[in-house]
């Protein structure tokens, strides 16, 4: 039996203390439905700096799908397996990963090779660089006794994918940064060009026997360098149960500050994107279906919902680099009734 996850408000006042909720703007302000289709499911999306939206998924429950566009999409020849995930470094850069395989888009065809490695979580183009984060677990997985973080990044040299050792576990990237624990709290890490090292965080108050902490996902804004992850903070409350919060850091090389968020509980999954802006956008699955955000501004968070009137949960996000150009996209608990969102604001 799964931990049962259980919110405990009394223990906000223990960490800096979260901004009262702000009003939460109506969803079509901030996102529009671009696409919807209910004979597809979508997984993955990457923008070029081009601004050309890819977008990989399945038609029909098995067939795999590949999309390509901005206002409207159509279907394109795709590498000829199941993408699970995507990115990219220009409109001839395309990167797919699927099981067993991968693939690299040349502005003309797809160049495919074996996957020799573990299942591919995320993948990022970060200027020269290629990473991936593969086989990281998500708490609860493993059980609310003994539960430590997993994950391996690899980094493309030349031809080979190599191990790169890191002082955290790592469970997200952006830019030179990398979100994820170590030895069970909370931890950032940065790229220096040749190795990662840790970053000196502030503690988070200990004010529960056998509290553990993560960051899921870490953006960075490219103008100010202004950081925001986002992560959770957990603690036995009772027999096999944990109860939690969100956990949202933010700040500058040198200076971070720690804010819970008690409505949105334990979120192992929640992505950041930076929103171009000086901000960014936290996405997590919502409590009776659907997905929900935390809008981190220059002064305040603002919480607010995805329009999706079948409750489909947001999969994955985008940006166009240096741009506001943001996208997610997402299915229903069906497995079918795929969404593609862009932001509107």
């Amino acid at each position: 039996m799964g931990i049962l996850l259980r919110v405990t408000a009394a223990a906000v006042a223990v960490f800096v203390a979260a901004e009262p909720a702000a009003a939460a703007a109506p969803a079509d302000q901030w996102w529009k439905v671009i696409r919807q289709d209910r004979r597809d499911s979508y997984d993955a999306v990457t923008v070029t700096p081009g601004g050309a939206v890819w977008v990989a998924g399945t038609r029909n429950g098995t067939e795999s799908l590949l999309l390509k566009g901005l206002s409207t999409f159509k279907r394109v020849t795709g590498p000829g397996f199941r993408v699970k995930r995507l990115a990219s470094a220009s409109d001839t850069r395309v990167w797919a990963f699927g099981t067993s395989k991968y693939a690299r888009w040349n502005g003309k065809r797809w160049q495919v090779r074996p996957w020799t490695h573990g299942r591919v979580d995320r993948a990022y183009s970060i200027g020269e660089n290629l990473w991936v984060v593969e086989n990281a677990n998500t708490f609860p997985a493993a059980g609310a006794a003994g539960w430590k973080a997993r994950s391996t990044l690899r980094r493309l040299t030349g031809s080979t994918w190599r191990k790169v050792p890191t002082p955290i576990v790592v469970k997200g990237l952006d830019g030179k940064w990398a979100a994820g624990s170590a030895r069970g709290k909370a931890a950032l890490a940065r790229w220096t060009g040749t190795a990662w090292r840790a970053v000196a965080l502030p503690a988070i108050p200990a004010a529960h026997p056998g509290q553990i902490s993560e960051l899921t996902d870490v953006a960075v804004d490219g103008e100010t360098a202004r950081v925001m992850a986002v992560g959770w903070v957990a603690w036995p409350c009772g027999g096999s149960s944990y109860c939690g919060e969100t956990l949202l850091l933010t700040g500058y090389l040198g200076g971070f500050e720690y804010e819970v968020r008690a409505g949105p509980g334990v979120q192992p999954r929640a992505q950041a994107e930076p929103d171009g802006r000086g901000g960014a956008w936290i996405v997590y699955p919502a409590k009776g279906g659907g997905s929900a955000y935390l809008h981190i501004g220059t002064e305040s968070v603002e919480p607010g919902a995805f329009p999706a009137p079948s409750k489909q949960v947001v999969r994955d996000l985008a940006i166009q680099v240096e741009s506001r150009s943001i996208w997610a996209v997402g299915t229903a608990p069906s497995g079918r009734d795929g969404v593609i969102w862009a932001n509107a604001r």
